[in-house]
């Protein structure tokens, strides 16, 4: 069975030196996307919105610009009940980092093996899917979509295929392709960026009550998680510094 991996980043900052980042999104089988992404169409066309934008909606700009706060919550609430919808089918991973403790707490030699705090957290992302995918069958596998003109999506698709043939990961058979399209054509990536909105202000902004938005994910969905924090970091250092591989080849899946 083919699974697909759908996601999306987010930053504090700018995308060469951000603060905070993550990467997020949604993974499920190629039948729960097609019924996903019917159903997210219909309820874009009702509201007459080409596309969903997470950072759009929630300042009232672009497609949203007017909207009242009842029509907003209305909107986000449909979209939501869809993702609720397909309780544990639909499965949202994210990986955080504190980039501007990684910058300060790893030497330039462990953050060249690690890789740019984007590429740090991609990678985590998808070794920590195809390591879950060991309770499935062999030959099922998965495929990541990322946004293309994002920045990262050449960066994104050659990772994915060097992992894939990398003869020191275990899990290498789980990975398939990694495909850039643009959010008008792959719905799943609208979830993604719902998803990584949601995560990076809970993130940022550590509240005492998280936001419904995510409370609603987490509740309804199959959940996993990596952070890249302070502690990590400090607990990590020395084997990050001292890890024998080259130039962005270090994949870890941390905890949080």
């Amino acid at each position: 069975m083919l699974f697909c991996f759908y996601c999306d980043e987010s930053y504090d900052g700018n995308a060469r030196q951000p603060d905070v980042l993550n990467i997020s999104g949604f993974f499920s089988d190629s039948d729960t996307w097609e019924e996903v992404e019917e159903q997210w169409g219909k309820v874009n066309d009702k509201y007459g919105v080409q596309c969903f934008h997470a950072v759009a909606l929630n300042h009232r700009n672009e497609e949203y610009q007017g909207w009242s706060k009842s029509k907003r919550d209305e909107y986000s609430g449909e979209l939501l009940a869809i993702i609720s919808a397909q309780k544990h089918k639909l499965v949202a991973y994210n990986c955080g980092m504190r980039a501007d403790a990684y910058r300060r707490i790893i030497n330039e030699e462990g953050q060249r093996k690690l890789g740019v705090p984007w590429f740090a957290c991609f990678k985590s992302c998808i070794a920590m899917i195809a390591k879950h995918m060991e309770t499935l069958p062999d030959s099922d596998g998965f495929s990541v979509i990322v946004e293309r003109g994002s920045g990262f999506d050449v960066m994104a698709v050659e990772f994915v295929e060097k992992l894939a043939n990398n003869p020191n990961f275990a899990y290498r058979h789980r990975l398939k392709t990694c495909i850039p399209a643009k959010p008008t054509d792959a719905i799943g990536l609208q979830l993604a960026d719902l998803m990584a909105y949601e995560y990076f202000r809970n993130l940022r902004d550590k509240p005492v009550k998280k936001r419904f938005p995510m409370s609603r994910v987490r509740d309804s969905s199959n959940y996993a998680e990596g952070y890249f924090g302070e502690e990590t970091f400090m607990k990590m250092k020395s084997g990050i510094e001292a890890a024998p591989c080259g130039p962005d080849d270090l994949v870890i899946i941390p905890t949080l």
